[in-house]
């Protein structure tokens, strides 16, 4: 298994390309996938980056800026990316922290979803990341 990094230019085209193919095949509605954020310190950004790809699926896409993360996880709903978000931050000593928003129950388009993922970091972790804009 290995995660496959992205820029986070990426990120809002990779959603919609998704939501596109979902449509595309007539599966929006049945195929869901979500967005998780989670955030580090004290460990440099490529070797992070590399630790998450070796844990993550080939399908799961993963956006960095400097220590903030957004993972896609395709084919995932809220309680399955519950859990890979659980696990990884239960493996980094973290506290839990929900920033979780799946497609289509928290938006149907990329502006949509990372609108409210921006809104979630910004709550649950009083964080402003270039990589939510």
């Amino acid at each position: 298994m290995s995660g496959i990094a992205f820029s986070k230019l990426n990120l809002a085209h990779l959603i919609d390309h998704h939501i596109a193919i979902l449509e595309r095949f007539g599966i929006k509605d049945e195929v869901p996938f979500s967005l998780i954020f989670f955030s580090l310190d004290d460990r440099t950004e490529m070797d992070n980056l590399e630790m998450f790809q070796r844990i993550l699926r080939t399908t799961d896409a993963i956006f960095s800026y400097s220590n903030h993360y957004v993972v896609m996880l395709t084919g995932t709903d809220w309680n399955g990316a519950t859990e890979v978000l659980s696990g990884i931050q239960s493996f980094l000593d973290q506290e839990p922290c929900d920033n979780i928003v799946t497609y289509p129950e928290d938006g149907t388009d990329s502006t949509q979803l990372i609108k409210r993922l921006h809104d979630l970091v910004e709550k649950n972790c009083d964080i402003e990341t270039d990589l939510l804009k």
